[in-house]
């Protein structure tokens, strides 16, 4: 591709990209809303008991919302990966081509990190472009543990805080929202399947989100900022010496998806809603 084609590629996904905010933030905003709706009594329908008919209801909704939204997530997701492809002076042809054919939005994620660290560290064999024979935990000695242990942390937090998305976005799609079902054909109920997409809520959600950008920034810092002279103190580059924040965002997050607390969540809404019910009443 040309370097012209290139940007005109990097604005098609950059657009999706936009489209795809306005869908997340749409229905992220309605499952905020829905926590604040109240019955004719006034109160807020998600305080009622879990058998009362309005609150049932209501719990529908949120997770039909709350489906919707995780579908749009892991969207967002593939189309940042893809937008990633198309980063000016970042990928060769034969590389992006590489990356494109990978089967699967896992092996997307995972050699996308791995060729632009290798890119960033000179790890690019000459007879090798797209990596395949590349080791990155076996160049400790010429790297330094720290480097390794920062690839290593990076590709552990996609396989076990967005991989895991991946796949309920696969059921997500095929219908299965209230019972799942076992791949690759469906043809048998998935007990822990379901218990995953259940556990999937507008906060573990969000949190993935934020994830995906925090690391799409950190992949492109990566591979962008790779020589000396972008070292901010001669000697770090941008992806080094911003590592230690980026982790603790990350970190961050993935407590909130560990321990996503949807009951305070819902109620720093509507305790919110009352303090802004008392001031407009003023």
């Amino acid at each position: 591709m040309t370097e012209q084609e290139i940007q005109q590629y990097f604005t098609y996904h950059n657009e999706n990209i936009k489209l795809l905010k306005i869908g997340f933030d749409t229905v992220r905003n309605q499952i905020k809303e829905l926590y604040k709706s109240k019955d004719r009594n006034g109160a807020f329908v998600f305080s009622l008991d879990n058998s009362h008919s309005e609150k049932v209801q209501a719990r529908k909704k949120e997770k039909a919302l709350s489906r919707v939204l995780s579908g749009i997530q892991v969207s967002w997701a593939e189309e940042s990966i893809k937008r990633l492809f198309y980063e000016k002076n970042l990928f060769t042809n034969k590389q992006r081509e590489y990356l494109l054919e990978r089967p699967a939005l896992d092996q997307r994620w995972y050699s996308t990190l791995k060729i632009v660290f290798s890119i960033a560290y000179d790890l690019v064999p000459a007879n090798d472009e797209t990596c395949e024979t590349v080791r990155i935990d076996r160049e400790r000695r010429n790297l330094g543990n720290e480097l390794v242990d920062n690839y290593l942390e990076l590709r552990g937090i996609i396989t076990d805080h967005l991989v895991p998305n991946f796949s309920i976005r696969n059921k997500v799609q095929h219908g299965e929202w209230e019972f799942a079902f076992k791949p690759p054909h469906s043809a048998e109920f998935s007990q822990e399947i379901t218990d995953r997409l259940n556990n999937e809520n507008v906060v573990t959600t969000t949190s993935r989100y934020t994830l995906v950008n925090t690391i799409y920034q950190m992949i492109v810092d990566l591979g962008r900022f790779k020589s000396n002279k972008f070292a901010i103190d001669s000697m770090m580059t941008p992806f080094e010496y911003f590592y230690p924040n980026c982790i603790k965002k990350v970190d961050f997050e993935v407590i909130k998806i560990s321990n996503p607390s949807l009951d305070e969540f819902i109620k720093e809404i509507t305790e919110r809603e009352k303090r802004g019910a008392l001031h407009r009443g003023k």
